[in-house]
């Protein structure tokens, strides 16, 4: 399944990259290039062109849009603007909060002579005209066009009679959305380029990965090495629980993938966002929040379900629990040829371990690397319990209870503690390791084991 899902990946990092570069590529590019200046060309040539434009006579304004949901509140006004320099008139639109600026130049501009002069210095900057960037876009819609003749004709109109002549019989009518390119915003262009960019991550790593060759034993079995020996000989168990346990890893990447894109989606279009919206602005969204986290995942189950990666930490904590590397040896060889029937095994969704109670020695080995080691002649007392409680993760409690057996040197030097705590997640497993502690002690059961 390894090789699948990466493919599989590296196939929808490919759709992906295609997709919003169909959608937003053109625009992207022109956003790079920067806009070109509005001066000595007319309307007609600059159409579909990003560019500079300096608003100097606005005549009208209007709400352009509200809120979805909420007629209370203004998302963008229009502004109806006369460019004298070409004889023409236009729309402007601009953010709800950019409408102050815009306001004042319209009432300063259509002052009358006499007030103009009133206002002395204040008029001139008043009149200092309002840039506006943004692609230069025909207006096919008649019901922009209405929009726009009934704010001509509006009270709130400052345009003559002579101006609605003209505009009225204006041929053909653009419009500039402020820091739109082609119609898309510059901040939803810059999160279609950020799910473009992680996109084209996830397709390098994927083609690492499977251009990667199956891993081989980090240590390597060494004639002689029975450690080494010991440790290989735990693939037979630990190999199928990783295969299983990187398979549900892999299925959880592509379904926090999926809910990531269905989620973000669905919540546009709750929020009353239309379909372009939607696909410009949440659902890269959440192929970016998606593809994040299951690359994440995917990464994580490289490491975390690799038998050898685990056998290693085995090994290394092999070495701490026993005093040195004649005691591992003797050990090791000791717990080699004990036969299965003194072993347990317990697999679970987020842990394994495997137990082997020898002669001399008893092994606990787990899905983590983590290994713990009891010398039979040195134990004291074993205590056996049920451990059970609670944990707070953010708001929510989660129970659990795992079975703990607990071993005590009789001449142990420690101050607090156990020397050596098992833990299992099922009884059956822990009763199983008990029992086969019971048949090991023999007589010495019943005053050791409490």
């Amino acid at each position: 399944m390894k090789k699948q899902i990466y493919v599989g990946m590296a196939v929808f990092s490919i759709t992906v990259i295609a997709f919003l570069g169909v959608l937003t590529g053109r625009q992207f590019l022109s956003l790079l290039a920067g806009p070109e200046p509005a001066e000595g060309a007319s309307l007609e040539q600059m159409e579909g062109q990003y560019i500079t434009y300096s608003v100097v006579h606005p005549v009208a304004s209007f709400v352009e849009e509200y809120y979805s949901g909420d007629q209370d509140r203004v998302y963008s006004m229009a502004y109806i603007v006369y460019d004298k320099e070409r004889q023409a008139f236009l729309k402007v639109v601009v953010p709800e909060q950019d409408k102050g600026d815009f306001n004042r130049l319209l009432e300063a501009v259509n002052r009358s002579p006499e007030l103009k002069e009133s206002w002395g210095d204040m008029q001139e900057k008043e009149e200092r005209p309002i840039d506006v960037t943004a692609s230069l876009m025909r207006i096919e819609e008649s019901g922009q066009m209405r929009q726009i003749e009934d704010a001509l004709a509006g009270s709130g109109s400052y345009s003559t009679q002579e101006m609605n002549a003209l505009a009225l019989s204006q041929a053909d009518w653009y419009v500039l959305a402020d820091r739109t390119v082609g119609g898309i915003s510059v901040p939803h262009l810059w999160i279609c380029a950020v799910a473009e960019g992680m996109s084209i991550l996830v397709l390098f790593i994927c083609l690492l990965l499977l251009a990667k060759k199956g891993g081989t034993s980090l240590e390597g079995v060494r004639p002689g090495d029975t450690i080494g020996q010991l440790m290989e000989k735990q693939k037979s168990w630990l190999a199928p629980w990783c295969e299983k346990s990187r398979n549900r890893q892999y299925r959880q990447a592509v379904l926090f993938l999926a809910a990531a894109m269905a989620g973000l989606s669905a919540l546009g279009f709750f929020a009353g966002y239309d379909a372009k919206e939607v696909m410009i602005c949440h659902l890269p969204l959440g192929i970016t929040i998606g593809e994040i986290c299951a690359i994440a995942i995917l990464l994580g189950a490289q490491s975390n379900t690799n038998p050898d990666k685990i056998l290693k930490g085995c090994r290394k904590n092999l070495g701490r629990a026993l005093p040195g590397k004649a005691e591992m040896e003797k050990a090791a060889g000791e717990l080699l040829d004990t036969s299965q029937e003194w072993a347990v095994l317990e697999k679970g969704k987020e842990e394994a371990r495997y137990g082997i109670v020898g002669e001399h020695y008893w092994m606990v080995l787990t899905g983590k690397g983590m290994a713990s080691v009891a010398e039979a002649d040195r134990v004291g007392k074993i205590i056996s319990e049920t451990v059970s409680g609670q944990v707070r993760s953010g708001k929510v409690r989660m129970n659990y209870t795992y079975y703990s057996v607990q071993i005590s040197y009789k001449d142990s030097q420690k101050k607090k503690g156990d020397d050596v705590v098992i833990n299992f997640d099922a009884e059956e497993t822990a009763g199983h390791f008990m029992m086969l502690v019971r048949k090991r002690l023999g007589e010495r059961a019943g005053d050791i084991i409490k």
